[in-house]
């Protein structure tokens, strides 16, 4: 039911099918499918593009009313409706089920791009989820393994101008530890120094050193140390050069969901985050600060910041100022001295 992402490029470029339905872990990656859709229809014709946040609050009967009709400047229309949380809810279930009977039975002259979170078992059971994918051309961009990810940095290192040697790549391998928007974030970094010849981690750990750009794995050492005024600092200053809070989320989340587990003395939820061995006895250290409840609350903020990065929490605009007030809460209080 499920194509791969490979198939998915082969089937891109060979024409546009009515309906995609994407999802994965890495938004990164969905992210990119998406804009690929967009630029194939784009340069198909479909000039116009409507966007739609699902929320707990979202009207399906206008977008029912916005798929039955008519464009004014365009005679097909890119449909791009996104579903964070993955659950439609029963009026969005036959809304979804609607239009994968009108895309199955060639009624459908619109793009439409269905965006999920991951499409685990439980969603591939769901009616609606089974009707889209049948209907359209389902795909779950999975995450990258550890083991492939040197190689995977390295690839896009190259189509990014920059020649990574095997090394280098596993640098910034660890650096982001799984993490795909910030591993294309380091290689932006690194294209822009303009480096010559093959660049081994040496060359890779002094470029990035050099940079006047702060780091956000910087935030990490203000939570650990419980300096207050240094976090808030940082993320002043991330903001002010235009880093993107998704990615200072990740960060604080990541931390947070460490703590979370020390303070709970689970080891193994404590190794699923991927922070380093070595890194442990500081985490271990910062966790006994405050009780379990209070580093789950904070990760509970964090969520509540995810919500507003994606346009669903109130108050939340594009400009992205009610994201960054959350996040300045979430590290006032993550940076506490402690008991």
């Amino acid at each position: 039911m499920l194509a791969k992402p490979q198939e998915f490029e082969q089937r891109l470029a060979r024409g546009l099918e009515p309906l995609y339905v994407i999802g994965g872990d890495q938004p990164l990656l969905v992210q990119e499918a998406r804009d690929a859709i967009v630029a194939k229809a784009r340069a198909e014709g479909c000039e116009e593009r409507l966007r739609f946040e699902v929320d707990g609050r979202f009207d399906w009967g206008s977008l029912e009313s916005q798929g039955a009709s008519l464009s004014l400047f365009a005679s097909r229309r890119i449909i791009d409706l996104r579903l964070p949380g993955g659950k439609p809810g029963r009026d969005g279930s036959k809304a979804l089920t609607a239009l994968a009977d009108r895309v199955k039975g060639g009624g459908e002259t619109d793009v439409w791009i269905v965006s999920l979170p991951k499409i685990d078992r439980q969603l591939q059971k769901s009616a609606w989820f089974k009707k889209l994918a049948a209907a359209g051309l389902a795909v779950n961009f999975y995450d990258i393994p550890l083991s492939r990810l040197p190689q995977w940095i390295a690839q896009r290192a190259g189509q990014a101008g920059v020649r990574l040697e095997r090394d280098a790549a596993e640098l910034i391998a660890g650096r982001v530890e799984g993490n795909l928007l910030a591993a294309s974030q380091e290689i932006e970094k690194l294209a822009l120094l303009d480096l010559e010849g093959p660049v081994d981690a040496a060359r890779v750990a002094q470029g990035l050193a050099n940079q006047s750009r702060l780091d956000t794995f910087s935030l990490s050492d203000a939570i650990l140390d419980a300096d207050r005024e240094r976090g808030l600092y940082l993320l002043s200053r991330l903001r002010g050069e235009g880093t993107e809070p998704l990615l200072i989320l990740w960060v604080i989340a990541r931390d947070l969901r460490a703590l979370v587990a020390l303070a709970n003395r689970d080891q193994a939820g404590f190794k699923n985050t991927r922070i380093p061995a070595f890194l442990a006895k500081r985490y271990q250290v910062r966790a006994r600060a405050m009780p379990a409840t209070s580093w789950q609350r904070l990760l509970a903020g964090c969520a509540e910041v995810d919500r507003c990065i994606k346009g669903l929490g109130e108050g939340c605009d594009a400009g992205g100022g009610r994201a960054w007030a959350l996040l300045d809460q979430v590290m006032l209080h993550a940076t506490r001295p402690g008991r």
